[in-house]
């Protein structure tokens, strides 16, 4: 039935409670949405963010196009090729030698990325940046939405923790207020809707919203949960008030102090995400959200995963992420003072317990883990996908086309898509990840003694 309805004028559609063309409450509800985020169009998502960037993709680019897309891209990136038919140009996010992290794209990087798409005689579509990270770093949106409106290109932001972004004065701008066309954020993360509760904000007229309609029907429920819809309507209406960022803010401010004031604890900070930038190591169009606290204890010898663990078992503070080698605190509406407290008084405290020696000799850093030439691409992701694929020894994989997204933390940035061609340095990074205690995701032998290639490729 939804197959068949794709074949008829949108317009027809109007009168169906499905958020693709909603009517009454839901209809409502969403436009309440797009106002409170400055949004020509708002529709609300029932499977998270995911389900936004396959929808946002998919109105942008088809079989023949490109889409520019930041290595450090969730997997829902990925997939929305292999559904949009899409082919990609990577753009590198600045990393950070220090945390082994991604942090931004900038603008000349993404430049770059544009003038590549040229020499290989690709249209690009759109372009597509997470921002900001799970570290919490944003990009400059401004500028990069300048580069791609230049090429009448829109630019999509996977703004999945930051749907608190630009509702207080305390916060930085969100996405749209900065140029963005598309944001596609988690309500749930940084608000308070219910898991899978997630938004699509449109804004200007570079990317159809019948294209979007369109690809939301084919992706979303045409029978979703009232009580995720009417979770996301009763986030927006808490996050328009001013008072519910407030303490969550004084909390983060005194976090913020406390740690940064503590000698063995190293804070991220603007000035270290700038040096990370080959580009420009400017910090005047960078910024990092207030809500979120990204330490490591590396001067104690702590890894990450130590660090959190500490916390969490002995304090009860448990950590958004770890990774080798840093910590990261999210705080959100909910939070308090007391939380704030709790946790500088459980930092002191591991400190004072780890001050006199090491607890690892091995703590991971980005220096130890090369940067890679840029991957050479033998199929999309829609045909990496559809390929038969064979599992081979790792010693034997250099020189085969991946057929899985293998994903080293650290750096945070994939070191292999489905498509690209294996190498022996890609395979050895991955393998002295996990020798050094970091992980990698993706891999459908988490040993790594195997990996998954494209039969006959």
């Amino acid at each position: 039935m939804l197959g068949s309805a794709l074949q008829y004028d949108l317009t027809e559609l109007e009168g169906l409670d499905i958020l693709s063309t909603p009517s009454g409450p839901i209809l409502a509800a969403q436009r309440l949405a797009a106002q409170a985020w400055g949004a020509d169009s708002t529709w609300f998502l029932v499977n998270g963010s995911t389900g936004g960037i396959h929808a946002a993709v998919m109105a942008c680019c088809g079989p023949s196009d490109a889409l520019i897309v930041a290595r450090n891209a969730h997997l829902s990136a990925h997939n929305a090729m292999v559904l949009a038919g899409c082919t990609p140009v990577y753009v590198q996010p600045c990393c950070d030698k220090g945390l082994g992290i991604a942090h931004h794209v900038s603008p000349a990087a993404l430049e770059a990325a544009f003038e590549d798409a040229q020499q290989q005689g690709l249209r690009v579509a759109a372009a597509l940046v997470v921002s900001p990270t799970y570290f919490g770093v944003m990009s400059d949106i401004a500028g990069l939405a300048a580069v791609c409106h230049s090429r009448g290109v829109p630019l999509l932001v996977d703004e999945a923790h930051g749907a608190h972004l630009g509702l207080h004065p305390g916060l930085p701008p969100s996405a749209l207020q900065c140029g963005a066309d598309v944001a596609v954020q988690s309500t749930h993360k940084q608000l308070s809707a219910m898991t899978q509760g997630a938004m699509l904000h449109l804004r200007g007229s570079r990317v159809q919203p019948q294209r979007v309609r369109r690809a939301l029907q084919l992706l979303q429920s045409s029978s979703p949960s009232y009580l995720l819809m009417s979770s996301l309507d009763a986030a927006r209406h808490q996050a328009l008030d001013p008072a519910a960022h407030a303490e969550a803010l004084a909390a983060a401010t005194y976090a913020r102090q406390q740690l940064g004031s503590l000698p063995a604890v190293q804070l991220l900070s603007l000035e270290q995400v700038a040096a990370s930038d080959s580009w420009s190591g400017s910090t005047c169009c960078l910024s990092i959200d207030p809500l979120r606290l990204t330490f490591s204890l590396q001067k104690l010898g702590l890894s990450g995963y130590q660090a959190a663990a500490a916390l969490e078992q002995a304090h009860g503070v448990v950590a958004e992420l770890a990774t080798p080698t840093c910590v990261v605190l999210a705080m959100s509406i909910g939070t308090t003072m007391r939380h704030a407290e709790a946790l500088t008084a459980a930092l002191r405290q591991l400190i004072g317990e780890h001050s006199n020696g090491h607890s690892s000799s091995a703590v991971c850093t980005a220096s130890q883990v090369p940067q890679l030439p840029p991957p050479r691409v033998k199929l999309s992701p829609r045909d990496a996908f559809f390929a038969a694929a064979e599992v081979v020894p790792a010693g034997q994989a250099a020189g085969r086309v991946s057929a899985e997204l293998l994903c080293p933390y650290p750096p945070g940035v994939p070191a292999a898509y489905p498509g690209e061609v294996l190498t022996a340095e890609v395979v050895q990074q991955l393998q002295a990840v996990m020798q050094q205690g970091g992980t990698v995701t993706g891999c459908s032998d988490g040993s790594l003694e195997t990996l998954r290639v494209v039969a006959g490729a």
